[in-house]
């Protein structure tokens, strides 16, 4: 590590006072969503149901959709020195504050979404894979990051719900076989476009069935 991304990781991600990766202020700030919420989607709802208009975007191969923080305020500054910033250290921050959100699925094994590798390169971290490995230590699960393949690298970033449906539709494809309860991971859910079309890789490819787990999630009832 160099001495500029050093430095970095010494500030906090919400507002720069340096110390912890995340400051006593901006901790107390998080955005946690702690209910109630679309059984299923994990939408913030004003009352509990078990589907919502995010779920027919999801679609029906998706089972349950959890995450621990929405992305607003602290937490949209937070996934920004994530991934704009480089800022390693984070996702081990992130994948504690899953843990101490979600509740431990009841899955078999855990796949991350592909990033591109290209931006994953640029920017010196891979969100999903990163956050898939520290969970899969959390949780004393396996991880297998080979089982999808990114095929085109188009950012989804600038796009409308509907130009990132058509985007996601053909970007990933399944590598292998694959058995059992899946958890597909991702570092944040905009539109649910990118999760959608990994679930659909997974189940054709033979997964008993697919729950995903994003740290973050844009709601639109913030």
């Amino acid at each position: 590590m160099d001495l500029l991304r050093l430095l970095a990781d010494q500030r906090c991600a919400g507002c720069g006072v340096r110390g912890a990766v995340l400051c006593r202020a901006c901790r107390g700030a998080l955005p946690w969503l702690a209910g109630p919420l679309c059984l299923r989607c994990g939408e913030p709802e004003p009352q509990p149901t078990i589907r919502c208009p995010v779920c027919r975007r999801l679609g029906v191969k998706v089972e349950t959709v959890r995450s621990a923080i929405a992305l607003t305020g602290v937490g949209d500054a937070l996934m920004h020195c994530w991934k704009d910033g480089a800022r390693a250290p984070l996702a081990a921050f992130a994948a504690a504050c899953v843990v101490a959100a979600v509740p431990r699925p009841a899955v078999d094994l855990i796949v991350p979404i592909p990033g591109a590798r290209s931006r994953a390169a640029w920017r010196g971290v891979d969100g999903p894979h990163d956050l898939a490995r520290q969970l899969g230590q959390r949780w004393q699960l396996p991880v297998q990051a080979t089982v999808l393949e990114r095929v085109h690298e188009r950012p989804q970033r600038g796009l409308s719900a509907a130009q990132r449906q058509r985007n996601a539709s053909g970007a990933f494809a399944a590598r292998s076989r694959i058995g059992g309860r899946v958890l597909l991971v991702d570092d944040v859910m905009t539109t649910g476009a990118t999760l959608r079309a990994g679930v659909r890789q997974l189940r054709q490819a033979g997964a008993e069935r697919v729950d995903v787990i994003t740290f973050a999630r844009v709601v639109t009832t913030l």
